[in-house]
């Protein structure tokens, strides 16, 4: 009866220490292997990807960028947060930049990374320049774009965008403000007044003589 007893409660406690074993393994995306067979899915997991560009040197990441001249350099930021509430390995960021540009420093256009815990974010910045060869015309502007994409485990999670336009035109001067407009015009409607009432005056005197 005691032999019994003892078989019983042995086999109950490595249940137990095989299931605390379990529960002590981290989660991830997708599914794992549980000891003993079978398999855990989970499938809580998402990233959130920003895709924002700037003229090198300036303070401010915008959705688009405008009058890039040739030879100016332009930084793209590709930012990927894990918003899940899992750890996920096997990330890949995949740059598409555009035909009519070149990467010229920067991170790489595919960067892969693991261990991606959850609220943590990776962030690339690429650096690229408009080919000469877009230059190569007279009176253009073009804008081309930029897309980058998120991938875990080879499929697609999200993606977005950033725009650069160029051409060989230079800023327009912007016009003069409407209250340096306004007294400019009101100054010279005032002296065109005056010149008429002396004009009158003197004509008045040249006849009374």
């Amino acid at each position: 009866m005691m032999q019994k007893f003892n078989t019983k409660l042995i086999v109950a406690v490595g249940v137990a220490l095989i299931g605390a074993g379990i529960g002590a393994q981290k989660a991830y995306a997708g599914c794992t292997a549980n000891y003993g067979g079978g398999e855990t899915c989970v499938f809580n997991k998402r990233f959130d990807i920003e895709k924002k560009v700037r003229k090198e040197g300036d303070d401010s990441w915008k959705d688009k960028v405008t009058s890039v001249k040739e030879n100016q350099v332009v930084e793209f930021r590709v930012k990927v947060k894990n918003e899940g509430e899992v750890e996920v390995d096997d990330m890949k960021m995949k740059d598409f930049l555009p035909k009519e540009m070149e990467k010229v420093g920067g991170s790489g256009l595919t960067e892969y990374w693991d261990s991606f815990e959850p609220g943590e974010s990776k962030t690339f910045v690429i650096k690229a320049v408009v080919k000469d060869s877009e230059y190569d015309r007279k009176n253009f502007e073009k804008c081309v774009v930029n897309k980058a994409r998120v991938e875990y485990k080879g499929d697609n999670e999200g993606s977005d965008t950033a725009t650069v336009c160029y051409s060989d035109k230079e800023p327009t001067e912007l016009p003069k403000t409407g209250g340096e407009s306004a007294l400019i015009g009101a100054l010279g409607l005032g002296l065109a007044s005056l010149g008429v009432t002396i004009k009158k005056v003197k004509a008045k005197i040249l006849k009374a003589k």
